[in-house]
């Protein structure tokens, strides 16, 4: 997928055009019912007009190739004059013409050329006496389309809790100047990624109890470490989903030298998060008993922020431990604070897409310089 096509994916543009003309639907279903109801065959030109809205401006009219006229019937081999009902009849083109486009239909199982496929033959049978059979299946077709509706309400729904971000009380400028790297960052195995997507990112212990976790990618060892209540925190350190400040850290280095690169997906997580009740920080990783833990925002100035952005650990006394500094966000962190998703390549990017994060308002992109 290229950058275009991606950029269309994570702007929804498809699901937008798919969306004004499932509207639309409901003009021609309109229409339709004015020809059963009266028996009227003559007003094409209502009709046009319909298509005219619906495919003549805006988003849509940059990726469709839209025009109705009349054309010459077949028989005439010369020009016979002036278009009349007996020598022409009305015709459509009505196809996408979008290279991106076409890719995302592709994705989305054709959901848009299905319909322009059927619009473009439901105009051609308007023109004549068995029009009104196809109210059965403009019916029929809408319920092909509940799924599409589906989708469409979710992602407003999400941009309704992006609203309740703004709401909210905000992380202080200067807090978020001290985040080094555009927000917080978790580690996801490819394979968990569509349930994280359902249920958001949850604590070890939630998302074990609730089954969700297809592949664990957690370190055994240090697992059993972290499986402790500290001082500090509200619970057990497995009862919060741990965030890092720094997305290349120990953790990630392990990961990729153990696991292949693709498999792995991090996910950036909005920093106002620290705002919410429940979460802490940390200056070191939570698995060492040399780890403090802070609930005040005013302790931001008591981690090693130096060590925690520079691009090694090993240049600094206890680097490992400081550049796992981590934030704590007791039981689970809603999808409405997940940002973007970053993949190592065209293969794990192929396979996230197919999730539709899109829909949730996350942005998906091909990042290999975050990985080792």
């Amino acid at each position: 997928m290229i950058k275009t096509q991606l950029d269309s994916f994570n702007k929804n543009t498809y699901v937008h055009c798919l969306n004004e003309v499932f509207d639309g639907l409901n003009l021609v279903d309109g229409f339709l019912l004015e020809i059963e109801k009266n028996r009227n065959y003559r007003n094409i030109e209502s009709i046009i007009s319909v298509y005219d809205k619906l495919f003549g401006n805006g988003e849509i009219s940059n990726h469709i190739d839209y025009k109705i006229g009349k054309v010459y019937k077949p028989l005439y081999v010369t020009n016979p004059g002036e278009f009349s009902k007996s020598n022409s009849y009305w015709h459509i083109r009505l196809k996408l013409n979008s290279t991106d486009f076409i890719l995302l239909d592709e994705l989305y199982e054709k959901k848009l050329s299905n319909l322009l496929r059927f619009l473009k033959h439901l105009f051609s049978k308007i023109d004549n006496f068995f029009a009104s059979s196809k109210i059965t299946q403009l019916n029929s077709f809408k319920k092909l389309l509940e799924n599409i509706k589906c989708d469409i309400e979710k992602f407003l729904l999400f941009i309704e809790h992006r609203s309740i971000i703004n709401k909210k009380e905000k992380l202080d400028e200067a807090k978020i100047k001290q985040i080094p790297f555009g927000g917080l960052y978790y580690t996801a195995h490819i394979e968990n990624i569509n349930s994280i997507l359902e249920k958001g990112i949850l604590s070890h212990n939630l998302a074990h109890s609730k089954g969700l976790l297809t592949v664990d990618i957690s370190n055994k060892q240090v697992n059993e470490r972290r499986n402790r209540v500290v001082v500090g925190l509200n619970g057990n350190l497995h009862d919060y989903a741990p965030l890092y400040f720094n997305p290349r850290n120990p953790m990630l280095y392990y990961l990729c030298k153990n696991r292949p690169k693709e498999n792995l997906v991090l996910m950036r997580i909005n920093p106002h998060i620290l705002m919410e009740d429940d979460v802490s920080f940390s200056d070191g990783n939570a698995a060492s008993r040399t780890t403090k833990f802070y609930n005040n925002l005013d302790d931001f100035n008591n981690l090693n922020w130096t060590t925690i952005q520079n691009e090694y650990w090993t240049n600094y006394p206890d680097g490992k431990r400081i550049k796992c500094s981590e934030v704590l966000v007791k039981k689970m962190i809603p999808m409405y604070y997940v940002t973007d998703l970053f993949v190592y390549n065209q293969n794990a990017l192929k396979k996230v897409i197919s999730f539709f994060p899109n829909h949730l308002g996350i942005k998906t992109e091909i990042k290999n310089n975050l990985y080792y």
